[in-house]
Order: structure tokens, then sequence, then C-alpha cells
């Protein structure tokens, strides 16, 4: 499990003190490339979205009116249920701060934060794009994400600490993340009490040429028991230096179960597998979907099992592997 510079409980508690807001009171609030106005509404545009999320009342919503970078070039910290929906904009959130995620998730556990279209770039700093810390819910759709190098470069880090919690990212690009032994697309790695359920549906999702490309860790659990539930539908993991698609755990975390359907792991070249499910509390479940050109093309370790529902095209790989089983999907 990658072990960030700071927890992200931590990272967050630092950011809120730094920038606390001041009352809000928008449930609609703007940003713009021209903004510079304190009130974020339509006719007096913010400069950032910091300055917009200190204007927003929870469950609100921020804009944008026109492209540019909402960042000033420093993190930002989403406490409470919000969306921010810049769709068709192209709006930008570089970050160039070593350790700190570009934007952190740390709001209350009925809370639901949606990030749309927006690009999330690491300027080939050692961060993290998006990190969920505690909430209800996260989605993040129509998003590229990428550039956040190093060896805890993560598009998208689920480090939950939530008892309860439902992610979901959809038509979202996470390219060139990680580093030479760690980092990647996106990490599934909740470090939470027993009995909590992490539940992550990834849905059109392309992981390009990290280190690894999705990841589900169960290694970092703080107790026994516990659910990691991961959907892979529809989604490509290609060209990444690792596992395109690697769900791994131990005998003392939770049980991490995986589908992946419909989708594609090719071309994932210089170590590990196509698909790999690895633990003996780790099992992923295969249909409809295509594995080639890795040099491993699928398998399981340590216990670990990988199904096949049939209707799988593993071909053209160095080695194509075998599934541990063959099951029908009805």
């Amino acid at each position: 499990m990658h072990k960030p510079l700071l927890t992200l409980a931590a990272i967050g508690s630092l950011l809120a003190v730094c920038g606390a807001p001041a009352q809000a009171g928008n449930m609609r609030s703007w940003v713009a490339s021209y903004g510079g106005g304190s009130t974020c509404t339509r006719s007096a545009p913010c400069a950032t979205f910091a300055a917009a999320v200190a204007q927003t009342v929870s469950g609100g919503e921020i804009n944008c009116v026109d492209q540019g970078d909402f960042s000033g070039g420093n993190p930002l910290t989403i406490d409470q249920s919000l969306t921010i929906d810049c769709q068709g904009v192209q709006a930008r959130f570089g970050i160039a701060i070593s350790s700190f995620p570009a934007i952190i998730i740390n709001a209350g556990a009925t809370d639901v934060v949606t990030l749309r279209g927006l690009d999330i770039d690491g300027n080939g700093v050692t961060a993290i794009g998006v990190a969920f810390s505690t909430g209800g819910a996260l989605r993040v759709e129509k998003c590229v994400i990428h550039d956040f190098a190093g060896t805890d470069g993560w598009g998208i880090s689920i480090d939950s600490q939530a008892a309860r919690a439902e992610i979901s990212v959809s038509d979202t690009v996470l390219a060139n993340n990680g580093a030479g032994s760690s980092g990647g697309g996106i990490s599934v790695a909740p470090t939470v009490v027993a009995d909590s359920i992490t539940r992550v549906t990834l849905n059109r999702v392309e992981a390009h040429n990290n280190y690894f490309g999705i990841k589900a860790d169960g290694t970092g659990f703080s107790a026994t028991g516990g659910v990691i539930n991961v959907t892979v539908r529809d989604s490509v993991a290609s060209g990444n230096r690792s596992n395109g698609i690697v769900a791994t755990g131990n005998a003392s975390g939770p049980a991490i179960i995986m589908m992946v359907e419909r989708s594609t792991s090719s071309q994932n070249a210089t170590v590990g597998f196509g698909i790999i499910a690895d633990g003996p509390k780790t099992t992923i479940a295969l249909t409809g979907s295509v594995v080639m050109g890795n040099i491993n093309g699928i398998g399981a370790s340590n216990g670990g099992r990988l199904i096949s529902l049939q209707d799988n095209k593993v071909i053209l790989n160095s080695v194509n592997g075998n599934p541990t089983s063959v099951a029908s999907s009805e």
C-alpha cells in the first residue's frame, strides 16, 4: 500500500485550519478566468475554487464561466456536500506542491461530493490528484487526472476512513501517474475499522501510462473484517508499467471482491499482469473482457481467486495464464 508523506486526515485538518471559510451563503457560486470578486456570484465571480467553496452552502454547486486555472496553485479541501461542475468549459486545476493532494475530500458521513469536467494536473510533483479521506460518497465524472509523479503519486486515492463509503468514477482518464515502483491511476486502499464497506464503481474509465493502472489494496486495513467491493465496467487499463488491474490483500484484512466486465487490460509491458488476484481473501470475477499484449495475462497468487465467467479473450500475452476456475455467469 502507498504511504502518503502525511496522512489524509492530517492534511485535511491542516488545510481546514489554514483556510477556514467565511460565512457561506450561495447555493450556486461562480469562478472565472477574470474573476476577482469575493461573493462568487455570476456577476462577480471568484478566481479560485477555494474562494467559491468558502461562499457556498452545503449541498450547493460551483460552476465555471469560462476556461481557466482555478487552483491558485494551492490544494483544495472540500468538507461538505458540494458539486463542482465545469463540464464543457475545460476548467483546469493545476498543483505544484509536493505531498499535498490537489483536492482532498474530508467531509461528513452523509455528505456527497461531485467533481465534473475538470482537468486536474499534477505538473510532475509527488502528490495525489483526488484524495477521498472521509465522506459518504464521491462522484468523479468526465475528468482528466494526470502527471502526479513519485511513488505516492496517484490520480485518485481512496484512502477512506469512513465506515460506509461509495465512490463512482465515470468517463474519466487517469494518465502518467506514479513512479518506477508505485503510484498509479487509482488506488482503493481504505484504512478503517472492521465491518466497514467501501464500494467503488468504475465506468468507462481509462488508465494509461501509469505505474499501476487500477489497484484495490486491503493490506493497510486497521482491523480484521470489512469488504472492499469494486466493479470495473467498460474500462481500459493500457500501457501501464506494472499490473493493469490488481487486487491485493492478506488474511488479516478485508475481503476484496472485484468484478471486471466488458473491459480491456492490454500492453502493460514492463512487469506484472494484465489482471491479477493476490491474497487469500481476494476474488476477481472476469466476464466479457480482453487481456492482450501483456507480459503476463491473468493470474492469481497467495490464495487469491480469479474466476472466469466465460466470454473472455486472453490472447497474445507473453504468458497468457489461466483462471483458478471457470463458472457459468447464470
